[in-house]
């Protein structure tokens, strides 16, 4: 017998460039109670993944012969963070950089065991309904108990660094602000922050050296950094895996975001004594 969603119809987006596959996905998991989109195109992915429609998880292949859920998913990683533990990967078998890019935070499945992947993304969506329930039952009583997050805010521009740390600051933020990435590492050998926005390119210590830095001296600073970029081209996935980045002047939202989440993580994470 398949599994069945007993509440509200969850979304699952399936993508896959195989027609055939993505047929008998979108049939499992319709016949398992799902509401489902589709796409056979990582830029299709992406247009639903931006869309207003919620989307409780996501179905992808990520192998040699299907990479496209891996393109998907470094996407997310950029402009949709919020879903990185969403996804469900189906796989023959995974390629090489799986392991280091998705961070334990996904599984894959192989096709070859239909029910199991549905069951994964019940677990998937049960999961997320909990820990949203729980942060939202929660937020109100931290903000009333805790002081305005310290944020260090990085960029070489005057005009950016004013403009975006007014906004953090309107945002809720206790806002530091410096001028390069040099500068900022001197702060970080004696100031805790709660969170860290660097622009990636400085010319004076970059977002990069910051990372850097951190994970050899403050190893739990590099999951409290989201860089800033001013180009389509910038990329921090081979230094950085994992950490997000925005445009300059876009995504504010997500930017925001993914600031709230990484304050909740890090200050529910247990104290060290």
């Amino acid at each position: 017998m398949s599994a069945t969603v007993s509440a509200a119809r969850p979304t699952v987006l399936v993508i896959h460039d195989d027609g055939d596959a993505l047929d008998i996905m979108t049939r499992l998991f319709e016949a398992s109670g799902f509401d489902v989109v589709t796409a056979v195109t990582g830029f299709r992915a992406q247009a639903h993944l931006e869309g207003d429609r919620p989307i409780d998880v996501v179905v992808a292949p990520w192998d040699a012969a299907h990479a496209v859920g891996g393109e998907v998913y470094r996407w997310s990683l950029q402009r949709r963070y919020d879903l990185r533990d969403q996804f469900v990967f189906v796989a023959s078998e995974v390629t090489s950089d799986f392991d280091q890019i998705v961070a334990g935070r996904c599984l894959a499945m192989s096709m070859a065991r239909p029910a199991e992947i549905v069951r994964v993304a019940l677990a998937v969506v049960k999961r997320r309904t909990q820990v949203e329930g729980t942060r939202d039952a929660l937020t109100e009583l931290a903000e009333l108990e805790q002081p305005k997050p310290r944020l260090l805010l990085a960029d070489d521009e005057p005009v950016l660094l004013m403009v975006i740390g007014d906004f953090l600051a309107q945002s809720g933020y206790a806002v530091t602000r410096v001028e390069s990435g040099h500068a900022a590492i001197i702060l970080l050998h004696h100031e805790e922050f709660d969170a860290i926005v660097t622009d990636w390119q400085m010319d004076d210590g970059s977002g990069a050296d910051i990372y850097r830095w951190a994970v050899q001296q403050k190893p739990e600073l590099a999951e409290r950094i989201v860089f800033l970029s001013d180009g389509e081209g910038d990329d921090p996935s081979s230094i950085a895996p994992g950490r997000p980045m925005f445009r300059k002047g876009q995504d504010s939202h997500a930017l925001t975001s993914v600031l709230e989440e990484i304050v909740r993580d890090g200050r529910s994470a247990p104290t060290l004594t």
